[in-house]
């Protein structure tokens, strides 16, 4: 069984366990690495660790106050930021937070103070934490958990001793989600792939139709490419009105597999590609691109990604990068930039 319940992280967590049965925990420590690898898992394992009246190289008891409190989601000496349905951490409920930890912990032997991820801090946000960590109080603890550090204040990253998650590789996200959940066959392995080593999203995606979703992505492809049936228009307006989620990974998918086959001249390896049972019929689409026209192509799905994520109209991306799936020749040589 995985450490902690977190697959793929051994090492990460073998030091969280050293750093507790030594008894030096640092003031801040930042959880880093892709989402889904269980940064958030592995931040609410190690409060529960140090509120519990065990020691804290201990699992926690569950029966102590801490413990069954914490178990309740009332634990006076655990503070999570942002507050439940919010997405920013501003900067008053923060300044709360700071005033808070300077008072001695009710229960526990301190505070723990997570911030789940501390790049939703705006500016005043951020400067108001790095005061704290700077002449942080004796008796708390702030775990940051964060998807993108490098969003993150440098000052920040420095007074915080810094825990790396990594990408899993597919095949043992595959394994877990069959051995730990019972999900298997294709459905499963697609989104071992697709999930980009984070098993979180992995699980999430797995309940899904996957393959599916994808054949239906592909068969939108070939109507724009193929100028019958459905239009490229009516494809690009469908994939605009739906929900990006059934479309927008598998698109950037198979465009990422396409670059890797176009540039190996078919010869990508299984294991790189996410749509390897489709792998016949990506080098067939490779014979259309040059590794150039592949690359283009790629980037205007990142560039499609970005606005997406940005909530910008992505109807005319969308359009465009069609328009160059059916005419590569008419792709620019840089696609268009979101900003």
């Amino acid at each position: 069984m995985a450490r902690w319940d977190l697959i793929g992280q051994d090492a990460t967590v073998a030091r969280l366990e050293a750093t507790l049965q030594g008894g030096q925990v640092p003031h801040g420590l930042l959880l880093a690495g892709p989402r889904g690898t269980g940064k958030g898992t592995a931040a609410r394992k190690l409060a529960a660790r140090l509120l519990c009246h065990r020691e804290a190289g201990q699992a926690p008891c569950g029966e102590c106050p801490p413990c069954r409190h914490r178990e309740a989601g009332t634990a006076p000496d655990l503070i999570t930021l942002p507050a439940e349905g919010e997405e920013e951490i501003r900067v008053d409920p923060l300044r709360e937070m700071v005033a808070q930890v300077q008072l001695t912990p009710q229960e526990s032997r301190l505070r723990v103070v997570i911030l789940d991820p501390a790049e939703a801090m705006g500016a005043h946000a951020a400067n108001a934490l790095l005061k704290v960590l700077e002449e942080p109080p004796g008796e708390v603890v702030f775990l940051l958990v964060s998807h993108r550090s490098d969003r993150l204040l440098p000052t920040i990253r420095s007074r915080c001793q810094l825990l790396r998650f990594r990408a899993v590789p597919a095949g043992e996200v595959e394994k877990w989600l069959e051995e730990s959940h019972g999900l298997a066959g294709g459905d499963a392995r697609l989104a071992a792939r697709l999930s980009g080593g984070a098993p979180g999203r992995a699980l999430e995606w797995a309940r899904r139709s996957l393959v599916a979703e994808r054949d239906a992505v592909l068969e939108g492809l070939a109507a724009a490419r193929d100028r019958g049936g459905e239009s490229l228009l009516e494809v690009a307006d469908r994939w605009a009105t739906g929900e990006s989620a059934a479309w927008l990974p598998h698109l950037q998918a198979w465009l990422r597999d396409l670059a890797r086959v176009t540039v190996t001249a078919g010869q990508a390896p299984p294991e790189r590609l996410v749509n390897a049972d489709r792998r016949e019929r990506l080098v067939q689409e490779a014979g259309r691109f040059g590794p150039a026209s592949a690359e283009r192509l790629l980037r205007a799905g990142e560039a499609l990604a970005e606005a997406e994520a940005g909530r910008v109209s992505t109807r005319l991306a969308l359009e465009e990068l069609l328009f160059w799936w059916r005419d590569p020749e008419t792709m620019p040589r840089t696609p268009p930039s979101t900003s």
